[in-house]
């Protein structure tokens, strides 16, 4: 019996058939997200609160995934009975005010970090439920901080906080948009659920080493203006004798402090963590969000479109670096990460225009990714998901089949 796991894989261009008659064939990737939701949504039941992750996309950035396939697999679900939401979570860090944005994106960067900003975006961005079909909701609440403690036996954490909405949900589909990252080396279902499931805590903590400390030599409370305390919007910090303190429990690392205080040093700001440390603890916090649900409960969906060499999180992710490589399901989040990769690796590079010209493009058979980014290393996330035993690089892909015969009346629901 094969240890492998399932990965179904359409590619991007080859022609499908809708019906028997090559009329029909097309090489549209709506009909080919379909087909792999059939494979996968096989757990969905009537009835089924499901939970879709999806990711907006930051302000002005223009790779995000399009609308157009969350809408797919909102239908998907809605065929088989189930009742789906859309869900996300609060961007690191807070503001200190919310500024209006404009519908011409003149706006800041980062403002994905509380629900008002996080939802002007993603009205902009198509994910509304006029659009999608379903509504959008946030799991870690209105600025982030609404979580629930779940237990691992992780790399770096023993205790997650998963944003306390999705306790609510049958069921977890992932819906990811693969493309390189800056400290991952690559995002797909991993860098999904491990940073956009889990409170602001636990994204800091993926990226810094630790929450605010004070120094109590620096810091005289009683000759300030206080506004660390007041700034602070968890209640962290207090007064003990001449210097402030903060409840490193109930910090969740805003910075908010450090750029209230009038006192050079006397905020100790943490450190980065290195780009190992860093992915080992985003992959802690996807443990802590798969063993939230049955395994049986979690499938995931791969788009390796507009293939970026930065994430969405950024408003200029850069041009496509590979050629479009299609789309993926399973129900293990290694595995689909992995054939996303061996397919980006497969790939023959596209050219990028930089410094004036364009450059030569990357051969089959080189981690572009890597190549581009320079120190990050995808194996990171591989080997630290497999010391943590939520998935497996061993897979058996699944190409679609050539020939498929869905009903008329299901292709004419879809046409808007």
């Amino acid at each position: 019996m094969s240890n492998k796991s399932i990965v179904y894989w359409a590619s991007p261009n080859e022609m499908f058939a809708l019906f028997h008659s090559a009329k029909d064939m097309t090489t549209n990737n709506l009909v080919k997200t379909r087909y792999i939701l059939d494979k996968i949504l096989d757990n969905i039941n009537s009835g089924d609160k499901v939970a879709v992750k999806v990711h907006v996309g930051e302000a002005n950035n223009t790779h995000y995934l399009r609308h157009d396939y969350i809408r797919e697999v909102v239908n998907a679900i809605k065929s088989k009975g189930g009742i789906p939401a859309l869900i996300e979570t609060q961007g690191l860090g807070l503001k200190i005010n919310v500024v209006e944005i404009s519908e011409d994106y003149s706006i800041h960067l980062g403002h994905r970090k509380n629900a008002t900003d996080h939802s002007k975006i993603a009205h902009l961005h198509g994910y509304s439920e006029a659009i999608t079909g379903a509504p959008l909701e946030f799991i870690d609440g209105d600025k982030g901080l609404d979580g629930k403690n779940i237990q691992i036996n992780g790399i770096h954490h023993k205790t997650v906080s998963v944003g306390a909405g999705l306790f609510k949900f049958d069921k977890l589909v992932v819906v990811s948009h693969f493309k390189g990252h800056g400290a991952a080396a690559f995002g797909g279902a991993l860098k999904q659920i491990g940073q956009g499931c889990v409170t602001k805590k636990y994204k800091h903590l993926a990226h810094f080493n630790r929450v605010m400390k004070i120094n109590p030599k620096r810091c005289n409370i009683s000759k300030c203006n206080q506004e660390c305390i007041k700034v602070c919007p968890t209640n962290a910090i207090k007064i003990d004798g001449d210097s402030a303190v903060i409840d490193v429990s109930n910090c969740f690392g805003c910075f908010l402090c450090t750029r209230k205080c009038p006192v050079k040093r006397a905020m100790k700001e943490p450190l980065m963590n290195n780009l190992k440390d860093f992915t080992e603890r985003v992959i802690d916090n996807a443990t802590a969000v798969i063993s939230s649900f049955k395994p049986e409960n979690i499938r995931y969906i791969n788009f390796a479109f507009d293939v970026t060499v930065q994430c969405d999180c950024v408003s200029s992710s850069g041009m496509p670096v590979v050629p479009d490589l299609g789309i993926f399901g399973s129900s293990d989040p290694v595995a689909v990460d992995k054939a996303c990769l061996d397919a980006e690796v497969n790939a023959p590079g596209l050219p990028i225009f930089k410094n004036g010209q364009w450059t030569e493009p990357l051969p089959p058979g080189v981690e572009k990714f890597k190549e581009m980014l320079g120190s990050v290393d995808s194996k990171y996330q591989f080997d630290s998901a497999v010391k943590n035993k939520i998935g497996t690089t061993e897979y058996e892909l699944i190409k679609q089949e050539r020939i498929r015969t869905p009903s008329p009346t299901r292709i004419n629901s879809y046409v808007h």
